[in-house]
């Protein structure tokens, strides 16, 4: 499995940040589901979900005090990096 993620640390709060395709933002399910498939490569963190429309404004879908951090902090900001492992739960069952 390889996604680009970041973890933002900002006033006292810890969470995840990983980019999706704009399709995963439509359904409040979909994005609830699609976050529980990358909380194993960030435990115990709320994930926020980021994509970008056809303009390039970005547009998330999470923990609402997450996305107002995000939003403040502009998403050229963000310190992106490719996660290409597999999660540490998984790798506790080799």
């Amino acid at each position: 499995m390889s996604f680009d993620g970041a973890v933002i640390e900002r006033n006292g709060k810890r969470f995840a940040v990983v980019s999706v395709k704009l399709h995963v933002l439509g359904y409040s399910g979909t994005c609830e589901e699609a976050a529980a498939k990358y909380a194993p490569f960030f435990p115990d963190m709320p994930i926020v979900l980021m994509s970008q429309d056809a303009d390039g404004v970005p547009k998330c879908c999470g923990d609402s005090d997450c996305v107002a951090t995000l939003s403040e902090l502009g998403a050229a900001s963000i310190p992106w990096q490719t996660y290409t492992s597999v999660p540490q739960e998984e790798l506790a069952l080799r």
